[in-house]
């Protein structure tokens, strides 16, 4: 038997805004309360103009594995897609195969790095033009703004369990810059403490292929020769854990366990690859 998720009837105490700069504070309750009180203004920009440009700038040049092993999962459901991290437009297109190819239409929300997204303007506007808000909620890399980051790891794990979302989230915590594209860094905990808190329905993905250079990727998916390709995994079992303590051993050992099998879906994607 899963183990029942904690109870979400009890509203989450206000963030510690108190810990970030003025500019910091406006970009958080603005993109917070967008999502907040005008979720389906954002969704019908997400689902319209969001998906159509990134398909449009890169999903010519994007293959995909095992997008019929996630049948099984349904639109209302509360999933957590865990996927290898090498650019930054990977969750875009996670994202928009989704949309594109299965019935899974929920609300995609990435919590993000708040340098940039929250810290400056153009982060904010790049937030809003390229994921309607959806990069969300912000966690911040200085060690004094720890209690902010334990409030944005409880609101993510708040909305998983409301359900009708897909959240997600990058195991290994950071962009992983390794010249060979199928060797991990090591898995972060934090994702081991948001499945149990929540236990929500969790799905592996690989993505490879995408770069940094945004007009460069462009002009690759109308005239180059590069590939991406994305391998999605089925639901994962995560029943051994269920006995286990929610302790910080235990998140690391859950997260050890996503990364792997996010890395063995690395092994199809290079599979593939080698046959184009």
């Amino acid at each position: 038997m899963q183990p029942r998720a904690s109870d979400d009837t009890v509203e989450l105490a206000p963030p510690p805004l108190e810990l970030l700069s003025r500019f910091e504070r406006l970009s958080f309750r603005f993109v917070d309360w967008l999502l907040r009180h005008h979720m389906r203004v954002a969704e019908l920009y997400n689902h319209t103009i969001g998906v159509g440009y990134v398909h449009l700038g890169a999903g010519r040049m994007l293959r995909t594995i095992g997008v019929e092993r996630l049948a099984s999962l349904r639109p209302d459901d509360g999933i957590l897609l865990v996927s290898n991290h090498r650019s930054f437009f990977d969750l875009y297109q996670l994202a928009t195969t989704l949309y594109r190819r299965t019935e899974l239409q929920q609300p995609f929300i990435c919590p993000v790095r708040g340098n940039f997204f929250y810290e400056r303007p153009l982060g904010v506007v790049v937030n809003l033009l390229a994921a309607g808000g959806h990069m969300y909620p912000p966690f911040f890399r200085q060690p004094e703004r720890a209690e902010f980051n334990r409030w944005s790891l409880l609101r993510t794990g708040q909305l998983l369990r409301r359900g009708n979302v897909i959240i997600g989230f990058h195991p290994e915590g950071t962009r992983n810059k390794n010249p060979d594209a199928y060797t991990p860094l090591p898995a972060q905990p934090g994702v081991g403490k948001l499945v149990m808190d929540c236990w929500p329905k969790v799905v592996p993905a690989f993505i490879n292929g995408m770069s940094q250079d945004f007009l460069g990727d462009v002009k690759n998916n109308w005239v180059g020769q590069r590939v991406a390709i994305a391998a999605f995994g089925e639901p994962m079992d995560l029943s051994q854990f269920h006995s286990h303590g929610n302790r910080l051993a235990t998140h690391k050992r859950i997260a050890d366990f996503l990364l792997k099998r996010i890395y063995e879906l690395g092994e199809e994607e290079r599979a593939l690859r080698a046959t184009l």
